[in-house]
C-alpha cells in the first residue's frame, strides 16, 4: 500500500476535490515503478480510469487532515483496480473507492497489456478491495445543455480530464444541493472529449439521486451518478 496525508476540500468544489486526490495519489504510487503518467508518454503510451466508484462514510470537514490509502489488484483482461481507503485522524474510515485503470497506445487510443511492456505497478490484494465499480442507475433526465471543451480542461493526454467532468456536473446541480454531501458517486468513461468538441449534457434528479450523462454527436461520452444525504 501507498499513502499520504491529504486535505479536505471546501464545498462545492468537494466532488472534484476527492477524484483531484485519488488521482493524484495513484501517480504518486505509481512513481516508485516508473509508471508515472508523463513517464508513460514518452513510451507512447499513457494511463486512462474507465470507471470510479467512491463511497463516503460521513462528510469530510472542509480542511481536516485525511489519510489516504491506495494499491492495485492484479491486471485482468488488460485493466487493473486500483483501490483508496481514507481515515481520519482518529483512524475511522471515512471513504472506500475503486477506479479501473487500463493502458492506453497514445496513437490508437486502444488498451495495451502493461505486461507486454514491462510496465509494473506493486499489485496486491488485501481483501479491503471494492467489488468491481458498477454503472450508475439510469433515471429520465429532463434538463440539458450544450458544453465546448476548452484548453483549459485538457490533460497531459489532450482530452478533457475526468476530474473536470465533476465539477461541470457540479455546475449543473448549482446550489440545488446546499447543505448535501455526497454519498455515493458512480462514473463510466466511454469516450474522450477533445478539444474543440461539443457535448450534450443531460441529466436528471429523482430525490436526492441525480444523473448525468455526455454526449457528442452520436457517441456518449459519459455517465456519472450521485446520491447526497444531508451533511
Amino acid at each position: 500500500m501507498f499513502e499520504k496525508i491529504i486535505t479536505a476540500g471546501q464545498p462545492p468544489e468537494v466532488t472534484s476535490r476527492i477524484f483531484y486526490e485519488l488521482q493524484e495519489i495513484s501517480g504518486d504510487a505509481c512513481a516508485s515503478w516508473h509508471a508515472t503518467g508523463s513517464e508513460l508518454a514518452v513510451r507512447g503510451l499513457m494511463w486512462v480510469v474507465v470507471r470510479y466508484e467512491v463511497k463516503l462514510m460521513r462528510a469530510m470537514i472542509p480542511g481536516e487532515q485525511i489519510r489516504l490509502t491506495t494499491w492495485a489488484s492484479p491486471v485482468r483482461h488488460r485493466m487493473s483496480q486500483r483501490n483508496y481507503l481514507a481515515y481520519d485522524k482518529d483512524g475511522e474510515l471515512l471513504l472506500n473507492a475503486a477506479g479501473i485503470w487500463t493502458v492506453v497506445d497514445r496513437k490508437t487510443r486502444s488498451m495495451v497489456n502493461p505486461d507486454e511492456y514491462d510496465i509494473e505497478f506493486g499489485c496486491e490484494v488485501t481483501g479491503l478491495e471494492l467489488p468491481r465499480p458498477g454503472s450508475p442507475v439510469k433515471i429520465p433526465q429532463d434538463k440539458e445543455l450544450k458544453y465546448s471543451v476548452d484548453k483549459s480542461v485538457l490533460d497531459i493526454n489532450c482530452h478533457m480530464n475526468n476530474i473536470r467532468y465533476f465539477d461541470l456536473v457540479q455546475s449543473c446541480i448549482g446550489s440545488e444541493n446546499d447543505g448535501m454531501q455526497p454519498s455515493q458517486i458512480q462514473a463510466v468513461f466511454m469516450n474522450e472529449a477533445l478539444l474543440g468538441e461539443q457535448m450534450t449534457i443531460r441529466w436528471g434528479k429523482r430525490e436526492n439521486y441525480w444523473f448525468f450523462t455526455g454526449q457528442k454527436s452520436d457517441v456518449e461520452c459519459f455517465h456519472i451518478g450521485i446520491q447526497y444525504v444531508l451533511s
